[in-house]
């Protein structure tokens, strides 16, 4: 019996072992925010991780400097990680762990396949649902929650453009990139919906839309900015606004609200913003 028992338990965790799966994130050396590749495959994976629930988050670094800086580094790696988890509103298990290796752990020959975070995650829809009602409640409620969302969003967009004069600048709240791309999260649609909706609301307004990126220290590079910009104002041109109404321009780091380099991943995302002029009421 005692070994049926040791079996059954031996199984369970090897199901959920192999439940499991794990995306890995590299860093340049010194370097707390992931790679340009990185980045590319992070993209990849957030358009896919609806339903995916992280377990844990594990910094590297590697073998170069002392072991307090690297354990420090590698804290700083997982910590970033996980910010942009939260800023995706990925989904975060109530017991995740989190944890910062340093360069204690089994070292790659090559230096540079040791700057990494490992994200461990499972897929949730894999689940079995205990019950078929509990799931239905599960999803009424949520659908219920973005509806209400939504309705703030666009009564804070209105009440901040009929408050405004001409010459200010209207920050748009949440509405969010992938990294090095302009293609904006899903979250963010509703935002371009409610920005579409008061330029119809309110035929005589016109606006320039201004891009901004971060951590980039040269400010000539515009590219980004000015592409993400030129995202929204097509946007609008293709929904109705005509284009004499609308601007774009891309200003890359040259107005930074936090100074670079930032400190944080928080400074980074201010900085990585779209706004509107009010050139006309």
């Amino acid at each position: 019996m005692r070994i049926k028992i040791l079996l059954v338990l031996l199984f369970f965790k090897t199901m959920t072992l192999f439940a499991q799966d794990k995306l890995v994130l590299f860093f340049d050396f010194n370097q707390d925010i992931i790679n340009e590749k990185s980045q590319h495959d992070f993209c990849k994976w957030l358009e896919n991780s609806k339903g995916k629930e992280v377990l844990k988050i594990q910094g590297y670094c590697d073998s170069i400097d002392s072991n307090s800086y690297n354990k420090e580094l590698s804290f700083r790696r997982a910590n970033n990680v996980l910010a942009l988890l939260e800023f995706n509103k990925v989904h975060l298990s109530e017991k995740l762990e989190l944890y910062g290796l340093g360069e204690d752990f089994q070292q790659l020959k090559n230096q540079s396949d040791n700057r990494k975070v490992l994200v461990y995650y499972q897929d949730k829809t894999s689940i079995k649902k205990k019950t078929d009602n509990e799931n239905l409640t599960f999803e009424n409620a949520q659908d219920k929650e973005v509806s209400v969302n939504e309705i703030k969003n666009n009564v804070s967009l209105i009440e901040k453009v009929n408050k405004a004069k001409v010459g200010d600048l209207i920050k748009l709240e949440n509405l969010n990139f992938y990294f090095n791309s302009e293609k904006i999260i899903t979250e963010s649609e509703p935002i371009l919906s409610d920005l579409l909706h008061v330029l119809k609301m309110n035929p005589q307004l016109k606006i320039y839309v201004y891009g901004h990126i971060c951590c980039n220290e040269n400010p000539n590079d515009v590219k980004l900015s000015y592409r993400r910009s030129k995202f929204v104002f097509d946007y609008l041109i293709r929904n109705g606004i005509a284009t004499s109404r609308l601007g774009h321009r891309g200003f890359g780091s040259s107005r930074p609200i936090y100074a670079l380099p930032e400190k944080n991943e928080a400074e980074r995302i201010a900085n990585r913003r779209v706004e509107i002029l009010v050139v006309k009421k």
